[in-house]
């Protein structure tokens, strides 16, 4: 009934707002992130508009592409795969970047409920279910509870509800069309990270065209209401070479500061791109569970032990791999030897015991060799499961099949593009075609024809992946 009449019952509009802390001073209610808690038979609305709204969108191919936030599909560590490729793929050519990295001041709490639904009719959201979306957003109310404190009862007039199933689609709506401001704006969205990178060969054309596009981007966000934190806001430069030249990047006559490293959902981003703040970060994470492990281990049986190592230091790890082990052995040798360590307590080696019966106890990879193994993963699902990727990945691998039809024993092989620099081999897409390649045995070519016999199924990738683990 309420979707057939579009209305909204007003009990069900009544959030229960818990304040969450983020970071900074506790004392300071602007680092806290108000979650609100909602009626069970709420979600249950939501969640059936949810669906039906994603999937009209989804059919339609409306949202943008480089938005990687709350939808199907999409993550943080493709989010990186995507920012990090392009930023390696403009240095290969010999390439200035610069990366401007937004902080958008409570973006989910100041939407504008007037500006959302003019968009959401745009897009072509019409009817009984536009009526009940705008049912939805109007006379909500909300309370806060704090140490089993209730406060008085206040009207919300803007924003969607952080902790609600609707609320990030209604905002990735509200700020779908922000790659509307410029057309050739390279701008990577997650939720409301916005993040602005551009490239050009000379540093003084690249610094006024960084400064025209803020100067855009600016009006787009006056104009949707959206305001900038300008103390968070800062810029990267990413270059082959040292730049001496002096220059500055302002928003609205506002200097924003340039940062040797900043952190990119989750992940330390350094202008060089040797991954060492990062790996550093990670170090000291991880360290201090060396001193707790040792006290513990006499206490838990060997089987909480292993479980402990996968849900405490497995996880730091394993994000991001991707990306910050593409580096150099010295910078990544001290995470590895910090994990040989937290290994050795747990499992009760000496310092002596060789590492591979440290791995083999816990059926995991080394570090160096999990980078390939998810790599290769990467690459599998590309072939054989697109639709669970995001549009931008789609075309990522190309085989030399579909560049020529010669009868070669490469034929299979995935189509190396030429690179011009150290550089442009890092590129986890270069990465991946050389593992490839290397992994996936010839192809089967009968003599009439070419007809090709092979296999990529899950299984046969991690036999063969074998190879590579033997050799660490």
């Amino acid at each position: 009934m309420s979707l057939e009449n579009g209305t909204v019952p007003d009990l069900l509009k009544i959030a229960k707002v818990i304040p969450i802390f983020k970071s900074g001073d506790t004392r300071i209610m602007s680092n806290y992130r108000p979650i609100s808690l909602l009626s069970v038979f709420d979600k249950v609305l939501e969640r059936l508009v949810c669906n039906r709204l994603m999937d009209f969108f989804n059919h339609n191919n409306t949202l943008c592409n480089n938005q990687f936030g709350f939808r199907k599909g999409h993550s943080t560590s493709l989010a990186l795969i995507d920012t990090i490729d392009s930023i390696y793929d403009h240095l290969n050519n010999k390439d200035l970047g610069i990366g401007v990295y937004f902080d958008l001041q409570k973006a989910f709490d100041v939407v504008n409920h007037s500006i959302l639904l003019s968009k959401l009719h745009n897009y072509g959201i019409r009817g009984p279910l536009f009526k009940w979306i705008k049912s939805y957003l109007n006379d909500r109310q909300q309370y806060t509870l704090v140490n089993g404190i209730e406060s008085a009862h206040g009207l919300i007039t803007h924003g969607v509800p952080q902790g609600s199933i609707l609320g990030p689609l209604l905002f990735l709506i509200y700020i779908n069309d922000i790659s509307n401001a410029e057309p050739n704006l390279i701008i990577k969205l997650f939720a409301d990270d916005t993040n602005l990178f551009i490239f050009e060969k000379e540093i003084e054309i690249l610094v006024e065209k960084t400064n025209n596009l803020i100067l855009r981007l600016s009006k787009w966000f006056s104009a949707n209401k959206l305001s900038l934190n300008f103390s968070k806001t800062c810029f990267s430069v990413f270059s082959n070479t040292k730049i001496s030249y002096d220059f500055e990047i302002a928003i609205n006559n506002i200097k924003i500061s340039r940062v040797s490293c900043s952190k990119y959902l989750g992940i330390y981003i350094d202008e060089d791109l040797s991954w060492s703040v990062h790996i550093s970060h990670l170090v000291q994470k991880l360290i201090r569970y060396v001193g707790i492990f040792y006290k513990i281990r006499k206490k838990l049986p060997t089987s909480t032990l292993k479980t402990l190592y996968f849900a405490l230091v497995y996880p730091h790890i394993l994000y991001g791999i991707e990306m910050y082990a593409n580096t150099f052995a010295v910078h990544l040798d001290p995470l590895i030897k910090l994990n040989n360590k937290i290994l050795r307590i747990l499992q009760y080696k000496n310092r002596r015991s060789h590492t591979n019966a440290l791995y083999i106890e816990y059926k995991t990879l080394p570090i160096p060799q999990l980078f390939k193994f998810q790599i290769l993963k990467f690459v599998h699902k590309c072939f054989h499961f697109p639709n669970l990727l995001p549009n931008v990945y789609l075309t990522y691998f190309t085989q030399n099949s579909t560049i020529h039809s010669y009868n070669t024993r490469t034929c299979l092989d995935l189509h190396k593009f030429l690179t011009s620099s150290s550089t442009g081999l890092r590129q986890l897409r270069r990465q991946g075609i050389e593992l490839w390649n290397k992994l996936i045995p010839g192809p089967q070519v009968s003599k009439d024809k070419m007809i090709v016999s092979q296999s990529y199924n899950t299984a046969e990738i991690a036999k063969m992946l074998l190879k590579i683990v033997i050799r660490f």
